[in-house]
């Protein structure tokens, strides 16, 4: 579904990327771990269009969306969940969620509004709400909810646990697998929370100064000798 080979990326003179490969399939859920400033935010940017490729191809369903603006990639099934969420404080949820409808061209919006609530209840629930009221939990909840109503192929969360109470990281973590299970997403996950990473992926990969370096399955970060090799956690 998301194909990525000989990616190239960073800001300026700075290099970030240096050759990433990296495939996600539909329905598939896969984690990208690695130390800070290894380049996982920087891969996802480019994914989604925020940062520009420098070299190397972006593929969606074999599309080629190398070149191509963020707002293009987003109708052609990218969504990207930043951190911080991103959501607009002063508007309530159902505005934001109609902002996140416009990826979905030619779709009905409430139809699509009300598919994306029956994931996410207290949303339906506190629709007329200010988003800027919510708790961290909530507002990341809306975040996610309003990616997908662009009804995406493909989703990019980057740390969607940070700041979070356990409870709620929990509820993310069974999302993300069931969004992958029953719609066929192709998600790709950087995140630090290895509770996280290990109920919602399907396989994780490591990255350390931006490159892939090693590939894992999720239970093999029980193992304590492998997380300092490669995390330093």
């Amino acid at each position: 579904m998301l194909t990525a080979s000989g990616l190239r990326s960073g800001y300026g003179a700075l290099p970030v990327l240096h050759g990433v490969d990296i495939a996600v399939g539909e329905g598939e859920v896969v984690s990208v771990l690695g130390r800070n400033g290894a380049g996982k935010t920087t891969l996802l940017r480019t994914l989604s269009g925020a940062l520009a490729a420098q070299s190397g191809q972006i593929s969606v369903g074999g599309l080629d969306v190398t070149r191509r603006p963020a707002f293009q990639r987003a109708r052609a099934g990218i969504a990207y969940v930043p951190q911080g969420r991103g959501i607009f404080g002063m508007l309530t949820v159902e505005e934001n969620l109609e902002v996140g409808t416009r990826a979905a061209v030619g779709s009905d919006t409430t139809d699509i509004r009300q598919r994306v609530f029956q994931y996410f209840p207290i949303l339906k629930e506190r629709s007329g709400q200010r988003a800027g009221t919510f708790s961290g939990g909530q507002q990341q909840m809306l975040a996610i909810a309003r990616a997908l109503c662009g009804q995406p192929k493909i989703l990019l969360l980057d740390e969607p646990a940070e700041g979070i109470q356990p409870s709620i990281v929990h509820e993310i973590g069974t999302l993300v697998r069931r969004l992958a299970d029953e719609q066929g997403l192709a998600v790709l996950l950087v995140e630090q929370n290895l509770d996280l990473v290990m109920s919602a992926s399907s396989r994780c990969l490591v990255m350390d100064k931006g490159r892939i370096v090693h590939a894992i399955q999720p239970e093999d970060l029980k193992d304590e000798v492998l997380l300092k090799q490669f995390l330093a956690l």
